[in-house]
């Protein structure tokens, strides 16, 4: 009677795993934060010749490109890949941002302010999700894609 028990509480545990799966993930987390921070602190720089930080601006980009591919590769996990390919669309937020301050040379004190705002939301809301994945979270997160879409 014992024996047949393990496969059973084996199997309880692998489903509980599996569906744990698209929780909570410290990496995620921890990394877009450090990004948020990252893309804020590059931002209040942008008053500045993009040359000056075009090294910068590269590892920003490779470090989105890292975290749409990492959020890609694991399951269950639409809401917050939408979010990232968002991120990372060259006529949206970051991306955008990054384009015209290349496209210029310098951005103003107050296009900054007008800009930085709405990319720290962004990551806030993202990061909320991160940190709770509920129905609340998601709805939030799925709003804002869709207002930034349109």
């Amino acid at each position: 009677m014992r024996i047949r028990k393990i496969p059973l509480v084996i199997g309880i545990i692998a489903l509980l795993v599996s569906s744990c799966a698209s929780l909570y993930d410290h990496y995620t987390y921890t990394e877009t934060i450090a990004t948020k921070v990252q893309t804020l602190s590059l931002m209040d720089q942008s008053d500045e010749p993009y040359t000056a930080h075009k090294t910068e601006v590269i590892a920003l980009q490779n470090q989105l490109q890292k975290l749409l591919a990492y959020e890609e590769g694991k399951a269950k996990n639409d809401i917050t890949v939408r979010m990232w390919r968002l991120m990372n669309d060259d006529e949206k937020l970051i991306e955008s941002y990054l384009s015209l301050w290349e496209e210029k040379g310098t951005l103003s004190p107050l296009f900054i302010g007008e800009a930085k705002p709405q990319i720290e939301e962004a990551f806030n809301i993202l990061i909320a999700y991160e940190e709770k994945k509920d129905k609340k979270t998601a709805t939030a997160l799925t709003d804002f894609i869709d207002n930034i879409k349109k």
